[in-house]
């Protein structure tokens, strides 16, 4: 398993800005990183953008109802 530090970002239509959510920071380990977001949403992960960098670090933005950018950094 694989050790994260993550961050969720809210996309702010009105400002065309994503705002971090300081109510939501987290470490988590795992394998499986869409299963944990699944989890998180508490439903099927939606259409989505995967962003992979050279770091290791993934960026998931989840095409909710607003906008929603996870980040997992490696640990």
């Amino acid at each position: 398993m694989i050790e994260y530090e993550v961050s969720r970002e809210i996309y702010n239509p009105c400002a065309g800005i994503y705002v971090f959510d300081d109510n939501f920071f987290c470490e988590v380990k795992t394998d499986n990183i869409e299963k944990t977001i699944s989890e998180w949403i508490g439903g099927n992960i939606p259409k989505y953008e995967k962003n992979t960098f050279p770091d290791g670090s993934v960026e998931y933005i989840l095409d909710l109802p607003r906008k929603v950018r996870y980040t997992f950094n490696i640990i």
